[in-house]
C-alpha cells in the first residue's frame, strides 16, 4: 500500500444485482414513489402542504372507510401514539374526524371530512394525471397491455401473501 491509498480504498460491495429485473425495476418504483418527496410533490400539486405519513394515513382511510385508530396503526405500521398524534394533527386541519363506532359505544372511528374527501379528490385527480403524463406516449393497445398485465400481477402477489401467510393489517 502506498502512502496515498487509504488503509480500506473504495471498492464495490456485494453484487446485489437481481436476475430479476422486473423485481429490479419494481423496487426503483416503489422507493421512488413511497419516497416523502414524491408524495410532498404531489400533495403541492394540488395546493396543499402535507407531510407524507398524512397523506398516507388520509389514504388509508379514504380507501378503508372509517377505521378504529388501531386499524390505521396497523395499515401504517405504526404504534398507537403515532396515529394519535398523526390523527390530532389531521383533525386540527379539518381533514379528518373522530364518531362514535356504531359497533361499540366504547370504541371511536376515524373518518374523512368533506374537506378531507376534497382534498383526497384532488389527489386521486394529481395522480391520474401524473399517470396519463407518464403514459402520454403509450398506444391505447400498450396501455391496456399493461393494465392487463399489472393486474395479473396483483393478483399473483396477493395469492403468494396467501400462501406464506403473510399477516394482513387489521381491518382490511
Amino acid at each position: 500500500m502506498t502512502p496515498t491509498e487509504a488503509p480500506h480504498a473504495l471498492e464495490p460491495g456485494p453484487d446485489l444485482s437481481y436476475r430479476s429485473e422486473p423485481l429490479a425495476v419494481l423496487l426503483d418504483v416503489f422507493a421512488r414513489w413511497s419516497s416523502g418527496g414524491f408524495i410532498e410533490a404531489l400533495t403541492r400539486s394540488t395546493g396543499h402542504d402535507l407531510d407524507p405519513t398524512s397523506v398516507v394515513a388520509l389514504t388509508q382511510v379514504a380507501r378503508a372507510g372509517a377505521m378504529r385508530p388501531s386499524a390505521l396503526a396497523d395499515h401504517l405500521f405504526v404504534g398507537a401514539s403515532n396515529v394519535s398524534k398523526i390523527s390530532g394533527r389531521l383533525s386540527a386541519l379539518g381533514l379528518l374526524e373522530k364518531v362514535p363506532d356504531p359497533d361499540d359505544a366504547r370504541a371511536t372511528l376515524l373518518r374523512l371530512t368533506d374537506d378531507g374527501r376534497a382534498l383526497m379528490a384532488a389527489l386521486t385527480r394529481a395522480g391520474d394525471d401524473m399517470m396519463g403524463a407518464l403514459l402520454a406516449g403509450w398506444t391505447a393497445d400498450d396501455r391496456a397491455t399493461f393494465t392487463t398485465l399489472l393486474r395479473r400481477f396483483e393478483t399473483a402477489v396477493v395469492e403468494h401473501a396467501d400462501r406464506i401467510d403473510t399477516p394482513r393489517p387489521h381491518g382490511s
